[in-house]
This record gives C-alpha cells, structure tokens and sequence, in this order.
C-alpha cells in the first residue's frame, strides 16, 4: 500500500498482519473485507521502471504485465490504484512485516478451511487435510515465498524496515516513531485461531515447507520452533 500522507510504502504480505497496518494507516477508508487490501509487490510499485532489469525473467514479466493490467481496473478501494513517482519511491520509508513460513502456511491453511468463498475460488473441499493443502499450494498464489513481494527488479530487498508478525507490537512502535505516529496499540483487524501451528505438521510436511521457503528461512532465520 501507498500512503501520500504518511509518506510510506508498505508491502502488505498475505497472513503477516498486515491488515492491521493498513488499518492503522487509514488505508481502508470504509471499505471492508479483502478486496479493501492492496497486496501489490514491491515490483508492482517501483519506480522509475527498469525495462531491461524487468524482462530478464519471468517472474519480473509476469508482474510488468499486471502493471499494465492494472491501469485499466477500477479496484473496489481507489487507495489500491495509488502509485508513487521515482522520487517519491526514493524517498517514502519502504517496510513491511515478515512471518514463520511454517506458522504462515498452516494460518493460510485455517483461513481457507473457515471461509467459504476461498474454498471456491481455490477449488478446496472444507476438510481437506492440511498435508493435501501443502503438496497442492506451498509456492503459489497467496503462499509464494515472501521474497516475491519483496524483490524489485533487480532482486534487491528495498526495505527500510523489515518488522516481525512475532514481535508485531513492538515493531509497530519502532514504524510509528519512524512515521511520526503518536504511540498506540495495533488494532488487530483479522484474528485467526491460536492453534499451534506445530501440531499440524509432520517431518514430510515440515520439510516440504523448508524446500519452498528456504530462501525466506535463511534471510529471515526462522526455524520450525
């Protein structure tokens, strides 16, 4: 998401909580539910556009292409349409909030299992397994690695601040100071069941995770704890 008021970039990662980031920033400005949320790449907001760095791979072409896309669709909250210049992009504090991929894929996991409107548009029955759930999404759509939203087009990590969902209270203070925000407690906008994400995994699935995210696991130093 963009916000011109608080001069910030923020990359709002699926199931890192960042709802209650956008929350905080006024982002939603009335508009509810998921389509109110802005889940663009850092790719889909850099500036200027590297044309030679951004068809070197597929990965860059595929979201040069949603860029194009993009500037003919009216998103149900018009914050989502926002861009910045290359000046603002220098400039703005770029952050986001990073998770356990391992805690991230079983929360995914549990959100689609509740939802009825996931399980139709991912084709998913209300029980199926979690194991079944791993071998079918690990890597794509919503649980791509979290490097995918934080890569620009040539690879780097951008970031000003890479804040933790484990430790989201005190990071959050640490982003409020650098916006200027007044001191607060987040306002946590999507609660999702306390359930020990340890539980749910068996040494297969722990190591299918490992071999998806291994990229985020090493930069991040997360572990199955």
């Amino acid at each position: 998401m963009i916000s011109h008021r608080h001069q910030c970039i923020f990359i709002h990662i699926p199931k890192c909580a960042g709802t209650s980031i956008e929350t905080a920033l006024g982002h939603f400005n009335g508009h509810k539910g998921r389509e109110g949320q802005d889940h663009r790449s850092i790719r889909m907001l850099q500036q200027p556009l590297p044309l030679s760095k951004a068809v070197r791979n597929m990965e860059n072409l595929k979201d040069v292409l949603r860029r194009v896309r993009d500037r003919y669709r009216n998103p149900a909250n018009p914050n989502n349409a926002l861009t910045v210049d290359p000046n603002q992009y220098q400039e703005y504090f770029k952050f986001t909030l990073v998770r356990n991929p391992w805690a991230r894929a079983y929360s995914w996991y549990k959100n689609a299992m509740r939802d009825p409107i996931h399980q139709r548009s991912y084709g998913i029955d209300p029980d199926l397994a979690f194991s079944a759930f791993l071998h079918r999404f690990a890597g794509r759509g919503f649980l791509r690695p979290q490097t995918y939203w934080l890569k620009d087009f040539s690879g780097n990590i951008p970031m000003d601040y890479v804040g933790r969902f484990e430790t989201l209270q005190d990071d959050f203070m640490v982003i409020a100071g650098k916006l200027g925000l007044p001191p607060s407690i987040l306002p946590h906008r999507i609660r999702g069941e306390n359930s020990d994400y340890r539980q749910a995994y068996c040494d297969r699935t722990i190591e299918l995770v490992a071999r998806h995210y291994q990229e985020e696991i090493q930069l991040f130093g997360y572990q199955f704890e």
